[in-house]
């Protein structure tokens, strides 16, 4: 496992050197993980030459506990003021810095900016997400064991499901599954302000309630504080239940939703749940290396539109977001995004989510998500719970 981690860092030294960035310091959680395999409070520099410094201000004692790193490679600091001398003794130049900017918070990089005042500082964050999003044959094998145990949790909904329960008694009950199962009940998000549980339960006018995140079925949550997920509420017969479930796998995630109900669902919904599964089909076939993300994106929106769900696809109108599919990885917002502006290809390694949803104003959501693996021949679906309407 420690080569893996070499062969990320050996990576990103090449990327550096290619761009004459002479140290990148890494201090974003999730970030630190994919290049050292541990996480404690501190600046992972990793330079164009190769050499990596963990400069660490709390938890020494768990980095070496973990292993992934030489001793050598480790060292105690106090603050950010004394990584200039760090590097110096470590033949570390830093003339030019890459920092994670976006996702390191402005008072992190002035203090930063202030201690390397001679240095230019420049974005490497979306080299990073870049390297990311080709996953390595570890990395998928830690998706899949995700996505299989996100099918149990579909399985789960099916037996758990009931009338009269509330949402949020049906979402504690298959996080509660999920969790002795291992899930590690965390779900990172990279955007600011991007916040994920383990899923989200809800049903009916619910689903498709206005939200301020960029989420086609957001659910009201049970408070202001935090307006999204399941609520107080409780399962109506003849209603469609959305069960928007991730599964975290030694930090890898997979993505997937299925449409549930008690009784009958109305023809309106029916057919709208039939269009998202024809999307998803058309999508399996049409995406492969070299497809740009921007231009499917815009075909989905196209049929969404031919097939008379404008104003209904990924939101209700005044409030749909402008993606369909998400990358996924160690984080749940990770290249590539199957969105508006999103102008690179797909290539053989990638792995994201693709979430085709039709809601209704007042009355509710449907839609399906599966997680896929984009190989040399088209794409993979990772999750692989029936995809029929789960009718109960």
């Amino acid at each position: 496992m420690n080569k893996e981690f070499a062969l990320r860092r050996e990576k990103l030294a090449s990327i550096l050197s290619r761009k004459n960035i002479d140290v990148a310091l890494i201090m974003q959680n999730a970030d630190m993980y994919y290049y050292a395999g541990t996480i404690p409070s501190g600046v992972l520099a990793i330079s164009k030459n190769g050499k990596t410094l963990f400069a660490i201000r709390r938890g020494f004692d768990r980095a070496v506990f973990d292993a992934t790193l030489d001793m050598e490679e480790l060292t105690k600091i106090k603050g950010f003021s004394e990584l200039p001398h760090l590097f110096s003794e470590h033949s570390i130049e830093y003339k030019r810095i890459g920092v994670e900017m976006d996702v390191v918070p402005a008072d992190i990089y002035f203090r930063i900016a202030k201690v390397f005042h001679e240095s230019e500082i420049v974005d490497i964050s979306t080299d990073i997400r870049f390297q990311r999003s080709i996953k390595s044959d570890f990395e998928v094998s830690q998706i899949k064991e995700a996505a299989r145990l996100l099918d149990c949790t579909m399985e789960d909904a099916k037996e758990i499901i009931k009338v009269g329960m509330r949402e949020i008694e049906i979402s504690a009950r298959l996080e509660f599954r999920a969790r002795k199962r291992g899930h590690q009940g965390r779900s990172r998000m990279r955007a600011f302000n991007g916040e994920m549980f383990m899923g989200h339960v809800h049903s009916g006018y619910r689903s498709p309630f206005p939200s301020g995140y960029q989420k086609p079925t957001a659910g009201m949550g049970m408070h202001p504080s935090y307006p999204e997920g399941a609520s107080n509420e409780r399962i109506e017969k003849n209603t469609p239940i959305i069960v928007d479930f991730l599964s975290n796998y030694h930090g890898y995630m997979a993505d997937e939703t299925r449409t549930f109900v008690v009784g009958k669902l109305d023809k309106e919904f029916e057919r709208a749940y039939g269009f998202c599964l024809e999307l998803m089909e058309w999508l399996e076939e049409n995406a492969y290396p070299g497809r740009v993300a921007a231009d499917l994106y815009q075909q989905c929106v196209e049929m969404a539109q031919k097939a008379g769900y404008g104003d209904n696809f990924m939101g209700v109108k005044g409030n749909q977001t402008t993606f369909v599919g998400h990358g996924i990885g160690l984080e749940l917002d990770e290249f590539p995004f199957i969105a508006k502006g999103q102008n690179y290809p797909l290539k053989p390694g990638m792995t994201f989510a693709f979430e085709p949803k039709v809601s209704f104003a007042g009355k509710g959501s449907v839609g399906i998500e599966n997680t896929y693996l984009v190989t040399e021949n088209g794409i993979v679906s990772l999750t692989r719970y029936p995809r029929e309407i789960v009718r109960l």
